[in-house]
């Protein structure tokens, strides 16, 4: 199998290039009999970006949640994700394959200069707050309909052949452009906008309270950092508040208000979701899992392995090895 993801944190790399800047992601799940029908088995991890983000569901059903926001998603919908909003996606259904793309563009793509007038009346809003984008794109709303056609209009541009017979596609790098389509860049670009001016027209101001917002946002974003880079050592509460800055009890209210969860159950999670990258590309035993990723006793880590996934870390396990190569 191939290697263990780098997870989650804020993305650094540019998508597309600096002459193109979109990129389009495809991620594959095959199903998994062995977790529990109702688990939340996550399948995008935490991250965030400065760049604008669609993410539109395929195949199957999944939640995406972006800040704390939870939108639960059937085959077609999509979700607008602001700059640098933490977002993270979970199914709940796992007998079936699950299949996402992420159309992530720059703003950079609708106004090519810093001061113009596209990006001061149509740009910095959205970014600063003041303009809030409709999250949720649906067929059954006709001028969403017709944005979800043209996200699926920009997603058919690009080659899908990497994904061909293999269910883990989190291995390959974005999507490429295909060789036979004709001025796909001046298509992308005029969809992109075209998208744009739609979700303006029915976009809603905010006013107030955006800055304490977005400095609490960062400040979770810090905590989920220290989380990833030390999930494998003992944490405790007040190390995550100090970290940041901020009360024990404060910061536990930021937290899930910005997430969703408490600040304990992101981390189990976590160090839970980790461990199945291990069980799944390594030879470790379960107890060495176990200890790799912060749980000192393996009955610990087996009853909350448990509650995530439904099944035990050896069933898990087995379960992945049985899995065969399915079409994307």
């Amino acid at each position: 199998m191939g290697k263990i993801r780098r997870d989650g944190e804020y993305e650094t790399y540019t998508h597309g290039d600096a002459r193109f800047p979109i990129g389009i992601h495809k991620t594959i799940f095959p199903p998994a009999p062995a977790v529990r029908d109702d688990a939340e088995y996550e399948i995008l991890y935490t991250h965030w970006h400065s760049e604008f983000e669609f993410f539109f569901l395929s195949r199957g059903e999944c939640t995406l949640v972006v800040d704390g926001v939870e939108y639960g998603l059937s085959p077609g919908d999509a979700v607008f994700v602001p700059p640098n909003a933490a977002h993270r996606a979970y199914r709940a259904s796992s007998n079936r394959q699950t299949v996402f793309y992420a159309v992530v563009f720059s703003p950079r793509l609708l106004s090519g200069i810093d001061a113009d007038a596209i990006n001061e009346k149509y740009i910095t809003p959205v970014i600063s707050g003041e303009l809030v984008l409709e999250p949720v794109l649906r067929r059954d709303v006709p001028w969403q309909s017709e944005v979800l056609d043209l996200l699926v209009g920009i997603m058919e541009l690009y080659d899908y052949t990497p994904y061909d017979n293999d269910p883990y596609s989190g291995l390959y790098p974005e999507l490429k452009l295909r060789e036979d389509a004709e001025c796909p860049e001046l298509f992308i670009k005029s969809s992109v906008a075209m998208i744009w001016y739609k979700c303006l027209l029915h976009a809603k101001k905010v006013r107030g309270g955006s800055r304490i917002c977005r400095e609490n946002q960062e400040r979770v974003r810090c905590a989920i950092e220290f989380i990833h880079e030390h999930y494998g050592d003992k944490i405790t509460l007040g190390e995550l508040a100090s970290s940041v800055y901020m009360s024990r009890e404060y910061f536990s209210h930021v937290f899930r208000q910005c997430t969703g969860v408490s600040p304990f159950s992101y981390l189990n999670g976590y160090r839970i979701r980790r461990s199945m990258e291990m069980l799944e590309v390594t030879d470790m035993t379960v107890t060495e899992i176990a200890s790799a990723c912060g749980f000192n006793q393996v009955s610990y880590y087996n009853r909350k392995f448990a509650c995530v996934a439904g099944c035990t870390p050896t069933e898990y396990r087995r379960c992945r090895e049985r899995i065969t190569p399915s079409e994307g």
